[in-house]
């Protein structure tokens, strides 16, 4: 081959080379439309990614023109000839388009128009987001079409779906799907409009024309039931209640319930407020966890206040132990769990997998002590030793996942009974004021091993019978009884308190108190004699007596100086009332006994009141013989002190025995009146009766001589 026809092949190669790299630039000639864009006027803008600038001038490019369509994706109509190749956007008015955007979709494609190739590019054909909107009861049916099949390039593929409300637009949901049914959540009947909204990664937003109902749109339904987890007990004898939160969107809280086996059905117990709360730590104050398997159950409630169904019931598992204290083994025993796991557990598809036993010793780290199939109730601990504390609970765990659990109350029980406690002290026993009842106060020591305690009460102090039973309290020093079955103001009363261990045995018992029981007599010299027995057993005993007294009933008045404690057993005291001569002559008296506690033994000082007692005095009565109308003594009177107003009657006769005159008023005497004119001079019979102020009644009857 010569040199001239390697010449003319080099020629012809580079020719090919140079049609084929602008054959390739051409290629890249057609613009991506990424987002479609409809207003709410019903306008249309169109945003794209234009080719290289390069390829645009090595083909010369003169422009884009706008294609578009309603009826088919292959838009052949041009609304927009010549639009400039520096622009990547463009809005169309509705004025031109075929159809609107608020009717059906319409579709576009943009093509390059090129001088120096014989091919003008198109793009991929895009429509608009035409969205429809069905109003069904409680929910709006929505569903479009994508603006391409598939999706531009750079799409985010998730379609975003806006809600007005009160022209207010907010964003509700995502999704990949081209339908959506949105639950209406407004408690109020209203219109409703929606848009979809689908994002470019980098530069625009596709948007849907703005679709409503012609029918208001309302809420019809309230939650969907709630599907309980697990109620597990804490070691202090609250309850752990959880439970899956619920699908609905408005809801805004929700309702807990026990079941009351008495009244046979659910209450509600609490209320706890946000969707996402799932958990409740309940502090029982209807049951004890520890006494009995107890239910629960919880319904959502929304913002418009509708409750939704109940849902599943969850039990509380209930441990119980007995012991063998010859034959040195616990037999624990407790109820099925119903269901865990929430929505599997609750269906069945998964359900209980199994108890585990744990249990402490001597107040150590619990530990396991047992793995049981889902069918066992009970097992038998023989591993005992002598002077140990054992505590047990079991737990529950899920077939599918063994963390997920609930746990027992704990049962705690010894070989041997606990040691006694060092400082238990009756405090008090008191009599409640103007009652019949006797409030006893302890304190107590918190360290020890005490499950019970015991409220024991005699008339005579010894053979002490048990009133009251409580348990032992965790977290207090202080416990107390109040005894309404004594009766104070007929005797003093003896108490004390005793411990008792896990199996009622006394271990235990307090110092004991004795009431103080007050007596009171009226004299016929003007005293009231107040008798009464010294309180014990404070161990450094009272240091003085206060005495209060009330003249018929009302407020008592603190009648001083004390009286100093002596221990002489019984205690006298007089009061003077000859100086009172008002009233109807009931004086009631109580006494406050106060603790000597000048050893400062315990960190109080009591006090400790007596039965309220009564004193009558006799009426004293002064009724003249003589008065005159015109005189000083221009009133016929009589004059007296505790006369009970109840029962007074005073009357005036002539001497034919016709009354002339009457009061039942102690301070309305006669004024020697008869009808207005003063009767004659002469002697004039009156009838006196009354009552005394403890109810004794007394009638005076005489003469006097009326004087002009």
């Amino acid at each position: 081959m010569g040199i001239g026809t390697k010449k003319y092949i080099g020629l012809f190669m580079l020719a090919f080379l140079l049609g084929g790299l602008k054959h390739v630039g051409a290629q890249n000639d057609a613009v991506s439309i990424r987002c479609v864009a409809v207003d709410s006027a019903g306008d249309v803008t169109l945003t794209w990614v234009a080719p290289s600038p390069a390829a645009l001038s090595a083909d010369g490019a003169t422009g884009y023109t706008i294609d578009t369509s309603s009826v088919s994706n292959s838009p052949n109509s041009s609304i927009a000839i010549g639009i400039n190749t520096a622009f990547t956007s463009y809005l169309i008015p509705y004025t031109s388009l075929p159809k609107s955007p608020n009717s059906e979709p319409i579709y576009f494609n943009i093509t390059t128009n090129n001088t120096n190739v014989n091919t003008n590019y198109t793009s991929s054909t895009v429509s608009t987001i035409f969205l429809t909107i069905t109003n069904n009861i409680g929910t709006a049916q929505l569903t479009w079409n994508p603006i391409s099949t598939p999706l531009p390039q750079g799409s985010s593929k998730w379609y975003q779906i806006w809600r007005e409300y009160q022209y207010v637009w907010s964003l509700v949901d995502s999704t990949q799907n081209p339908s959506y049914i949105d639950t209406i959540t407004y408690c109020d009947s209203t219109y409703l409009k929606y848009q979809v909204r689908i994002a470019d990664s980098t530069i625009c937003t596709s948007t849907s024309n703005i679709a409503g109902s012609k029918s208001k749109f309302i809420e019809q339904f309230g939650p969907p039931q709630v599907v309980m987890d697990t109620v597990s007990v804490t070691p202090g004898d609250s309850v752990d209640i959880t439970w899956a939160k619920s699908s609905k969107k408005n809801v805004v809280g929700y309702i807990i319930y026990v079941y009351n086996y008495h009244l046979g059905g659910y209450q509600d117990i609490d209320t706890v407020w946000g969707i996402n709360t799932d958990s409740l730590l309940y502090y029982t104050g209807g049951g004890n966890p520890s006494d009995s398997s107890i239910t629960f159950a919880v319904a959502a409630l929304d913002g418009c206040g509708k409750v939704g169904a109940i849902s599943n019931p969850q039990n509380t598992l209930f441990l119980q132990v007995k012991h063998n204290l010859c034959a040195q083994f616990n037999t624990l025993t407790w109820n099925s769990y119903e269901f865990i796991a929430g929505e599997g557990g609750y269906l069945g598809i998964y359900g209980i997998g199994g108890y585990k036993v744990f249990y402490s010793v001597n107040s150590g780290p619990f530990q396991l002590l047992a793995s049981l199939g889902k069918n066992v109730r009970s097992y038998t601990d023989s591993n005992l030793h002598r002077r140990e504390l054992r505590c047990y609970y079991v737990q529950v765990y899920d077939s599918a996942s063994i963390d997920t659990t609930a746990s027992s109350n704990i049962i705690r029980d010894s070989i041997l009974p606990p040691p006694p406690p060092k400082n238990n002290y009756l405090r008090t026993a008191t009599v409640l004021l103007n009652t019949s009842s006797i409030q006893i106060v302890g304190y107590i020591d918190t360290l020890s091993g005490a499950e019970y305690y015991a409220f024991q009460r005699s008339d005579s102090g010894s053979g002490f019978e048990t009133i009251y039973t409580m348990n032992a309290p965790r977290h207090t020093d202080s416990i107390s009884y109040i005894d309404n079955s004594a009766n104070p103001t007929l005797r003093s009363y003896y108490y004390q308190i005793s411990t008792l261990d896990s199996c009622k045995k006394t271990i235990d018992s307090t110092n004991v108190g004795q009431t103080m029981h007050l007596t009171a007599v009226g004299q016929t010299n003007g005293t009231n004699t107040l008798t009464w027995n010294d309180y014990r057993n404070w161990y450094t005993g009272p240091s003085y007596y206060q005495i209060y007294r009330s003249e018929d009933g009302v407020n008592y008045t603190f009648l001083s100086p004390p009286i100093m404690y002596s221990s002489a057993g019984q205690n006298t005291y007089i009061d003077n009332i000859s100086g009172i001569t008002n009233g109807q002559g009931t004086f009631y008296y109580y006494i406050k006994a106060v603790e000597n506690n000048s050893a400062a033994l315990y960190p109080f000082t009591d006090t400790s009141l007596s039965n309220v007692a009564e004193a009558y005095q006799d009426p004293i009565v002064y009724i003249p013989d003589a008065f005159s109308p015109n005189g000083k003594n221009n009133i016929f009177i009589p004059v007296g002190v505790f006369i009970d107003v109840q029962g007074y009657d005073f009357s005036i006769f002539d001497r034919w025995g016709t009354r002339i005159f009457e009061s039942i008023d102690p301070v309305v005497g006669w004024n020697g009146r008869d009808g207005g004119k003063v009767v004659q001079q002469g002697i004039y019979i009156y009838l006196l009766t009354f009552t005394s102020s403890k109810g004794e009644y007394f009638q005076r009857t005489g003469t006097v001589t009326l004087l002009k």
